[in-house]
């Protein structure tokens, strides 16, 4: 295929109905291929136990309503998305693209908006047993007893002053924690190079030792069993973003549903890869599966041209 032909079906990629938009809908041009691409990634995969979410973001600097700039990404700039993700497989089983107060959650109010959005992505989870890990920006109290209702037990780092926290306000020293529990939460603090708050309704309070040794003392290094269970779940976000970082299929486009698109077809593929990956003992990097992926699709639908020959041609 040519340049200019891929640039002009690129041009006509379009996926809704403008008459069809309401008022405030900032999400049409997307939604029904957006919808069901995430029905299938839940379809596809028996999750294991321990889930993780995070925020992810798409580049655009285009306009945008609903653009964001978180620094600690590598974009920074761009549309952000929220994901839920087995860790065990690093599979992603749902996505919310955050579109300010039109998102397609349900808001409660006692959860707030990042409590809500836990809800929205655990919903088919709940009252099965799983263990989520989260950042501080989901993690209270209020979420963790909401989960813990639905028999879903929590991890994650807290932000100190979050409603109903307990005051911990004692200095540590490195090295040291302090705890307080209630009936089903366990809240810990633990001073590294800062103090670090956790939250947890399934973990004991107590001290393990690490294989590593600290170079100034060198005696082994001691965390709190929270912080350490905390580290080795959380991460499978960031592991997808760094996979697909270098085998991305999005292409330059002023229009933001466009490179949203292609980033729901990388997506997809890393989920294909991570599904092939639990039935094959072959170990197939991304690359090398996309490549199959697309020597498939042109083995389906390959045709030879029709080559007229011209008779006043020696050579034809």
């Amino acid at each position: 295929m040519s340049r200019n032909r891929f640039q002009a079906i690129l041009g006509m990629l379009h996926f809704s109905v403008n008459a069809d938009q309401k008022e405030g809908d900032s999400f049409h041009k997307l939604r029904s291929v957006f919808n069901k691409i995430t029905s299938r990634f839940q379809k596809y995969l028996t999750s294991f136990k321990n889930f993780g979410i995070d925020k992810s973001l798409v580049l655009f600097k285009g306009r945008l309503r609903f653009k964001q700039y978180i620094k600690t990404k590598r974009h920074r700039f761009g549309m952000k998305l929220f994901l839920i993700c087995d860790w065990e497989t690093g599979y992603v089983l749902g996505v919310i693209v955050y579109t300010g107060k039109s998102t397609d959650i349900n808001l409660f109010q006692d959860l707030g908006i990042s409590g809500s959005v836990v809800a929205k992505l655990m919903d088919p989870y709940l009252n099965k047993g799983h263990n989520l890990y989260t950042d501080n920006w989901y993690t209270s109290p209020t979420l963790c007893t909401y989960l813990h209702k639905h028999k879903t037990n929590s991890c994650g780092t807290v932000r100190p002053n979050r409603k109903e926290m307990p005051n911990l306000t004692q200095k540590l020293s490195k090295g040291e924690s302090i705890s307080i529990c209630a009936e089903n939460l366990l809240c810990v603090k633990w001073k590294d190079r800062r103090d670090v708050m956790m939250l947890t309704t399934f973990h004991e309070d107590r001290i393990v030792a690490l294989d590593k040794v600290d170079f100034k003392t060198e005696e082994p290094i001691q965390k709190p069993a929270i912080v350490v269970d905390y580290n080795e779940n959380m991460g499978a976000i960031d592991r997808s973003d760094m996979m697909l970082s270098s085998t991305e299929c999005i292409r330059k486009s002023t229009k933001w549903y466009k490179k949203l698109f292609f980033h729901m077809v990388d997506l997809s593929l890393l989920n294909a890869q991570t599904l092939y990956l639990t039935q094959s003992s072959a170990r197939l990097p991304l690359a090398d599966y996309q490549l199959t992926i697309i020597g498939a699709l042109f083995d389906g639908y390959k045709h030879e041209k029709n080559r007229s020959i011209n008779p006043l041609t020696k050579n034809p």
